[in-house]
Formats: structure tokens, C-alpha cells, sequence
């Protein structure tokens, strides 16, 4: 519960690394009892929780005919658009007259007016272009009791994954330890 003189999110909690004293266990009963047994439940339709913290990958180099996603790489992989569009949008003027050159040349239109597949052709044309196929996989990076830690979590280290992290919420629902130890904190027999 915020006091007085410290908001919520600046309170100590075992979310945020706190030690473990008769305050951040109570708060801890608080929001696990939110998430499990309190409205969050609406959020994600399950009682038996766990917040699973994962990173997003990108898997590049994939042939184009097992995806439609494409994405183009330069500046030996340095620099990387997932359109053509948003390739195009970081152009200069300058650098827009001259793909919309290479276009007319190859299909008599400028480059913002064709096809995306004919767009796609051209940048892998260009020179230290490499047009490719990519997906996305996510991986497990921890697990915790509460919403709140997993977001602190994602807050303190989303400088270590550049491509995304995202709290995923399992169900535990036949984890029959991980459930008899979450009843025994939110009834008052582990304390």
C-alpha cells in the first residue's frame, strides 16, 4: 500500500529486490492474491498464474518460399528494415530520387508506387542489400509468482534483449506443487 510520502512503484517490494520482512510479505500476499484470486484473473482467465518473462528473437535468413515475412539488412547487418516502406521512410531525399531511378529502370514506375514483391526485388538488387525471409520465436527467460515482478524484471533488464521482451502468463493449473504452495500463502497457512 503507497504511503503518504512514496508512491506505489517507489515502495520497497520483493519485486523490486527488496529483503524479505513482515511489509514486503504482506505486499507480496497483495499482489499475488490480485493476480491469482482479483481482477487480474480478467486479464488472463486463469487462478493458477505464473508470469513467464520472454525474449523475442528474430531468426533471419530463412528461405523466402516458407514465409512471407521479409526484411532487408546493409551496412553489413548493422542497419535492418522490416518493409519496404519503413526501408524507404529512412531514406534521404536524395537517396529516394535515386531507388525511384533503379525502379523506373527495372519496371517504369517510381519505387513507393509498385508492388511490395517488386519493391522487395529491387532492394535485394541493390549493392550490400540482402533481402530475406524472418520470424519471430520466444524464449523463456524466468518465471514469477506476480505480474509486477515480471514487469520489473522486463524494466530492469530489457537493455540486455534489443528485440522485445513480453511477460506471457501460463497456467499451473495441474503444477500441483506450485498451486499448494500458492493456496497455503493466500490462506494464511504459510506465512
Amino acid at each position: 500500500m503507497p504511503t503518504e510520502n512514496k508512491p506505489a512503484e517507489q515502495l520497497p517490494t520483493l519485486a523490486t529486490g527488496a529483503a524479505l520482512d513482515a511489509s514486503t510479505w504482506t505486499d507480496f500476499v497483495q499482489r499475488l492474491r490480485y493476480d491469482c484470486k482479483g481482477e487480474r484473473v480478467n486479464d488472463h482467465y486463469t487462478s493458477a498464474a505464473i508470469f513467464i518473462v520472454e525474449a523475442r528473437r528474430i531468426v533471419c535468413e530463412l528461405d523466402m518460399d516458407y514465409t512471407e515475412r521479409r526484411l532487408v539488412y546493409w551496412d553489413g547487418g548493422e542497419s535492418v528494415a522490416y518493409s519496404a516502406k519503413e526501408y524507404w521512410d529512412g531514406l534521404s531525399i536524395y537517396q529516394k530520387r535515386e531507388l525511384s531511378k533503379i525502379m523506373q529502370d527495372w519496371s517504369e514506375c517510381q519505387f513507393i508506387k509498385v508492388d511490395e514483391p517488386d519493391q522487395w526485388h529491387v532492394l535485394g538488387e541493390l549493392p550490400e542489400h540482402t533481402v530475406t525471409g524472418w520470424d519471430e520465436r520466444w524464449e523463456y527467460i524466468s518465471a514469477h509468482f506476480t505480474h509486477a515482478a515480471a514487469e520489473a524484471f522486463v524494466k530492469r533488464e530489457k537493455h540486455d534483449y534489443r528485440d522485445g521482451m513480453r511477460v506471457y502468463v501460463e497456467s499451473h493449473h495441474h503444477v500441483w506443487e506450485f498451486e499448494a504452495i500458492k493456496k497455503a500463502i493466500l490462506d494464511g497457512t504459510l506465512t
